[in-house]
């Protein structure tokens, strides 16, 4: 798709597990992954940048986020410094330890930045959560407001653990997010004329009650092997026993939303400096990256479907979905998705009222090879998701109650366990509990 009618956009997500790596070894995996070819935009969401401490504490966070945003940066210096093309940081955020930045070599074309942040761990802290970017983009030579496009992109934390329980909590924290991700313009997550993405460590597994003997176990540890090929073996097990692929096929979550298709092995949870899955999990695919897919298509539904080139332009092209294996720093591996989507926005999944509003999707509705170098991609119509649609019970614009949740009560609970980390873990913060707890003896003493 050419600049002209579609925005090309690279997506990375990555949850580094708090661990302090070698930036020479980073820069290096992340360039070899970058596309050969200038994005328009460069997107990366981290989790678990700092410890839970540091992120309790917005401005030490920050630092950290500021130190990474130069790695990302060296990054793509290293992938196209042989360039007449100046890379610059268009937008940058974070809630707790979960952050997201945007850079560019057409910094330009982006405008309007606003960000939102919406925190759902324990006692509405920054444990858990997400934080937000949404900008505006004008394409070259347009000098138009009514040329320009909206772009919103989130990183998230989901809540951990096998299990329906977790499962289910997992979904409840997504629809929180979708909803009290406030950007200020009347909107959440989801906004009319608006391309929207989803990426971070969304934690979905492939048990609900993991036996290490289990067939199933065996067949994912089977995975690490990266001698051979596993790609249809992948195919198989995202069908069987991938939480999301399965919760999004029955329509509990991500409605609206498609993925490029997953042909790499589960990222999580291995043995850190190493590609040794760790047994304590089932090995899972929890970093994922969807994109609403809500566009129209006229030639969808007629029968058998051959799409061309010229009709593909009406939709998101997935250039490359997958993970880069060889960065071995984390317990997870990082993922990223080359796409390009197209100038038009999809249509919108927030009714007037509010609430959601389901659509038919551009994508089938099962996991199919996606091959993007092919002129022609057969659809049987069996293949094709029924066009179930209308509205839901689900509302999904911020509420008054988000606003206070969000405002008020999430930094209470990080200023609380930000400073009882620091009391009860670090030398200075023992210090002055020791030394509270002795001017009061000695006041007591005195009064006495």
């Amino acid at each position: 798709m050419s600049e002209s009618n579609g925005i090309d956009l690279f997506l990375l997500t990555y949850n580094i597990n708090k661990q302090t790596f070698s930036g020479d070894l980073f820069v290096s995996k992340l360039a070899d992954a970058l596309p050969d070819d200038l994005a328009a935009l460069y997107v990366f969401g981290v989790q678990e940048f700092c410890s839970v401490m540091e992120g309790s504490f917005p401005d030490v966070a920050a630092r950290k986020m500021i130190s990474l945003n130069g790695l990302f940066l060296q990054a793509l210096s290293t992938k196209y410094g042989k360039r007449d093309v100046r890379f610059q940081t268009v937008a940058i955020t974070h809630v707790g330890a979960i952050g997201l930045l945007a850079i560019s070599p057409y910094p330009l074309r982006f405008e309007r930045i606003k960000y939102a942040s919406s925190s759902c761990g324990y006692g509405y802290s920054s444990l858990k959560g997400a934080a937000g970017i949404r900008l505006t983009y004008l394409p070259p030579g347009a000098k138009l407001s009514q040329k320009s496009v909206e772009l919103t992109f989130a990183s998230a934390h989901l809540p951990a653990y096998e299990g329906e329980i977790y499962y289910r909590r997992r979904n409840e924290k997504l629809l929180s997010i979708i909803r009290s991700l406030d950007f200020s313009d009347g909107y959440a997550l989801l906004k009319p004329k608006n391309h929207t993405f989803f990426m971070g460590d969304l934690n979905y597994r492939t048990s609900k009650n993991y036996k290490f003997e289990s067939e199933a176990s065996k067949s994912l540890f089977a995975l690490q092997d990266q001698s051979a090929n596993h790609t249809e073996t992948i195919e198989h097990l995202v069908r069987k026993y991938d939480e999301l692929s399965i919760g999004k096929g029955s329509g509990d979550i991500f409605a609206g939303f498609s993925e490029g298709c997953i042909t790499f092995a589960p990222t999580y949870k291995f043995h850190v400096n190493t590609a040794i899955y760790n047994s304590k999990r089932s090995p899972s695919w929890c970093d994922r990256i969807l994109y609403q897919s809500t566009y129209e298509d006229e030639d969808l539904r007629e029968g058998l479907l051959l799409r061309k080139k010229e009709s593909v332009q009406r939709l998101p092209l997935v250039k490359k979905y997958s993970s880069i294996a060889s960065l071995l720093q984390s317990d997870h591996h990082p993922v990223y998705l080359h796409i390009t989507v197209p100038l038009k926005p999809p249509q919108s999944l927030v009714a007037p009222s509010g609430y959601l509003q389901l659509l038919p999707s551009e994508r089938p509705n099962r996991h199919m090879l996606h091959d993007p170098t092919e002129s022609t991609v057969a659809i049987e119509l069996s293949d094709v998701e029924e066009s179930i649609s209308g509205p839901t019970q689900i509302y999904v614009k911020p509420t008054k109650i988000d606003t206070i949740i969000q405002n008020y009560v999430s930094p209470s609970s990080n200023f609380l366990i930000g400073y009882g980390l620091w009391i009860g873990t670090t030398p200075a913060g023992r210090l002055l509990v020791l030394f509270i707890t002795l001017l009061a003896w000695c006041i007591l003493y005195i009064s006495h």
